[in-house]
């Protein structure tokens, strides 16, 4: 055989396989990644326990407790707060006329005009905070004007109707509590009732 036939035949051998079982890496390791698992599994439970029963661990709530706690918080109740009631004088003022349009008469070109009536109201407004009661009177040319202008239309019908007065009475109160608490952080009502103590509808 020639020297170039003899390395052709070295080339096309197979290399021989390394003997000891080297050829399954994952089986090897296998005890090791177990292990490790098997570590953090264990560390994992008793980190859980140690968080829930020593840096987390709240309290019980018994009923003793509890009843304490209730007695504490309601043995010094705050000072109730006295209501107070501030007086607007009776006003006369002209509401709407009825028919409010001037409408011709029956046959003729002569217009008639409606018939003129006028309500007469006088009322007090509750505040819940008898200390706010200087803050309503300070305020009490600007109701006076808000009321002036919302009776002054309203007509004969509206008036004289349960209904009409509580209408009234409700958007009074809603306009005095606007007033009130325009400027005030917590908007919270001031007054609360409006009591008309003089409503004649002429």
């Amino acid at each position: 055989m020639s020297p170039k036939e003899e390395k052709k035949e070295e080339k096309a051998a197979p290399a021989p396989e390394p003997s000891g079982g080297g050829g399954g890496g994952l089986a090897s390791k296998l005890p090791l990644i177990v292990g490790a698992l098997n570590t953090l599994v264990v560390l994992g439970f008793f980190g859980t326990v140690f968080y829930t029963n020593k840096v987390y661990k709240k309290p019980r709530i018994t009923e003793d407790d509890e009843r304490v706690r209730l007695v504490q918080a309601h043995a010094s109740p705050k000072p109730a707060v006295a209501a107070a009631l501030i007086n607007f004088e009776p006003v006369t003022i002209n509401i709407e006329s009825t028919p409010s349009m001037p409408r011709p008469a029956d046959g003729t070109n002569q217009q008639i005009h409606g018939k003129l009536h006028y309500v007469t109201v006088g009322f007090s407004i509750e505040v819940r905070d008898g200390g706010r009661k200087d803050e309503v009177e300070a305020l009490r040319p600007l109701i006076m004007d808000k009321m002036l202008s919302m009776l002054g239309r309203r007509n004969y019908n509206e008036l004289i109707t349960v209904q009409g007065r509580y209408v009234l009475r409700t958007q009074l109160l809603d306009v005095v509590n606007q007033l009130l608490v325009k400027d005030a952080v917590v908007k919270t009502a001031v007054a609360t009732n409006l009591y008309f103590t003089q409503f004649i509808v002429q």
